[in-house]
């Protein structure tokens, strides 16, 4: 009797990772403070009332990495922030130099405000330095999809 081969389909994530990240903007920053400090100076600077999201925590290799979430509803716009540091270990590898990422997503993110978001944010006490990412260049992007 002849063995019958079947063939394996595999999901192609990619392109699922291109749509979702379409519509975000991606912010790196860099700030020594522990992450419960930077909301809390984050949410006096913007007036936003992010608060973490235990069920959004991010699990790599048994390190648990803290999602911060406010959502404005009315514009439908979804505001992420991860810490990307703990300790020494990193959430995106590649993004060692970077201890926040703030995503927004969703709605319609005028042209001013994404531009405006950086320059205030470098503002905010204790942050270092901010700057816009590119999620084309990061590898394990994958990771920040909720």
């Amino acid at each position: 009797m002849k063995a019958i081969r079947q063939k394996k389909l595999v999901l192609d994530n990619s392109m699922l990772e291109e749509e979702f990240f379409e519509d975000a903007l991606l912010i790196g920053i860099v700030c020594p403070l522990p992450s419960y400090r930077f909301i809390w100076h984050i949410n006096e600077a913007f007036n936003y009332p992010f608060e973490r999201k235990h069920e959004f925590e991010v699990d790599v290799n048994k390190v648990q990495y803290e999602v911060y979430n406010y959502t404005e509803e009315e514009k439908l716009i979804d505001h992420m922030i991860y810490t990307n540091r703990k300790n020494t270990r990193f959430l995106l590898e590649e993004a060692r130099h970077i201890d926040f990422i703030w995503m927004i997503k969703g709605g319609f993110l005028p042209q001013e405000y994404t531009k405006q978001l950086p320059e205030v944010l470098k503002q905010v006490n204790s942050v270092v330095h901010v700057f816009v990412l590119n999620p084309l260049q990061l590898k394990s992007k994958h990771l920040l999809i909720l």
